[in-house]
């Protein structure tokens, strides 16, 4: 490329030499008028050619990496939200289940506890009645003991009271 520059600059400044020496006018409308365009053309067409173009398709290929990236990457964030939404409804699901299991466990937790609680409450009036029942017995047996002890006394005190009486007592 720089060859053909430097090619460029060598023949135009070797045309202006030569234009200037026959002519002595800037604006010569002769024979360089077609030669400068001629050169603009090649020169043009050569830029195209070897720069151009490849810094077009250079330009082009970095467009569609970056196009393929951006679809890449919002195919991949969609993916990665879909994810998300789906973990999120597990999740919820989850507690959901969980919140049941931990309601079905309070429930018989407090199941278990209102039938040993019932439990203790039969057994207490069975130990209640049993004790009412041997007190009961005792105070019969007392009673028992204390009637046979009652009669035994009044007979004592009869019997003493008799005894004095006769022998010159009260009556």
């Amino acid at each position: 490329m720089n060859i053909l520059m430097s090619l460029e600059g060598t023949a135009s400044t070797f045309l202006l030499a030569a234009e200037e020496a026959q002519s002595g006018g800037l604006f010569d409308f002769g024979g360089t008028l077609v030669l400068q365009i001629v050169q603009f053309l090649l020169l043009m067409t050569l830029l195209n050619l070897f720069f151009f173009r490849p810094i077009q398709r250079v330009v082009d290929e970095r467009s569609e990496y970056i196009r393929s990236n951006a679809s890449n990457a919002q195919r991949r964030l969609d993916e990665a939200k879909s994810l998300a939404d789906q973990y999120e409804q597990e999740l919820r699901t989850t507690r959901q289940q969980a919140q049941q299991v931990i309601a079905q466990a309070e429930a018989e937790a407090q199941k278990i506890r209102s039938q040993q609680v019932a439990e203790a409450q039969a057994e207490a009036q069975k130990k209640t009645e049993a004790a009412a029942a041997e007190l009961e017995a005792q105070k019969q047996a007392a009673l028992a003991n204390l009637s046979g002890q009652v009669d035994m006394i009044s007979r004592s005190l009869t019997e003493k009271l008799l005894g004095t009486a006769r022998s010159g007592g009260y009556f």
